[in-house]
């Protein structure tokens, strides 16, 4: 069989090249932008970042809460993967992309969560902070009965992906009641029945718990496998019904859901 050699790749048509490229990876398309101006042209057009988006990117970026701008697919991707995007009034939730994969990560703000006793002021306490994605996060004042939930639909991340769900907060200074509390938590299809032992995590624990580059702390509560996006809503909870302790101090930002690497 005869060999393809480099120099013959490269007299391929720019959109030829544009859509070899557009089956890897963004990862490899920025690698292959180095190889040549040839390949270069190819590797940054529209048509091969357009294959690495989203097939529903266009609906996202109208639900913004301001306008997205970009000036090439290439520059959306990159966007939309270091800023999220706040949608449908920015309470609710951000939407944001996998740099490495450009798989779907969705951010649930506190308003859009079950916050037991949520809206009654003597226990939480809804206020703006400069670091919040969100115009708000929910502050707790004062709960024995502790109990936070999230449901999202699977038809909106990315299928055939795992995907791993992350209770976002911070816990103030004058906090008490979680340092040697166990918190229950949990992720699950919803159709899916409570069995078995529940998850137990410190929320005031080193163990876990990751200082995240936006300053807020996280901790892992699951993960499950997104097949089709058929499987209905996928529920989120971290919860604190047993012991009853007092407890204030802590800051909630939401839920966020993102892919997780596998090593593949």
């Amino acid at each position: 069989m005869e060999k393809v050699s480099g120099s013959s790749i490269l007299a391929l048509p720019e959109e030829c090249i544009a859509k070899v490229i557009s089956r890897t990876s963004p990862s490899d398309a920025c690698r292959l932008a180095v190889v040549s101006k040839a390949v270069k042209s190819a590797a940054d057009s529209d048509l091969t970042w357009e294959q690495f988006l989203p097939s529903d990117y266009q609906e996202i970026i109208s639900h913004s809460t301001s306008p997205v701008l970009f000036s090439s697919k290439k520059d959306l991707y990159f966007r939309m993967c270091d800023t999220p995007v706040l949608l449908d009034g920015g309470l609710m939730q951000s939407f944001a992309l996998d740099k490495r994969s450009g798989k779907k990560c969705l951010f649930l703000g506190g308003r859009n969560l079950q916050v037991i006793w949520g809206d009654t002021p003597t226990y939480w306490r809804w206020e703006s902070i400069p670091y919040s994605r969100f115009p708000e996060v929910a502050k707790l004042l004062l709960v024995f009965w502790l109990e936070i939930k999230g449901r999202i639909d699977t038809k909106v991340l990315t299928p055939k992906t795992t995907y791993g769900a992350y209770f976002v907060y911070k816990i103030d200074c004058d906090s008490y009641g979680f340092k040697d509390t166990p918190v229950e938590v949990s992720v699950k299809f919803g159709s899916e029945a409570e069995d078995g032992k529940p998850n137990t995590v410190y929320l005031e624990s080193q163990e876990g718990i990751v200082l995240r580059g936006d300053g807020w702390m996280e901790i892992e509560i699951g993960s499950f496998f997104n097949d089709t996006g058929d499987d209905g809503e996928v529920e989120m909870y971290v919860k604190e019904v047993k012991i009853l302790f007092a407890k204030s101090g802590l800051i909630v930002e939401g839920f966020e859901l993102r892919p997780k690497d596998l090593g593949v």
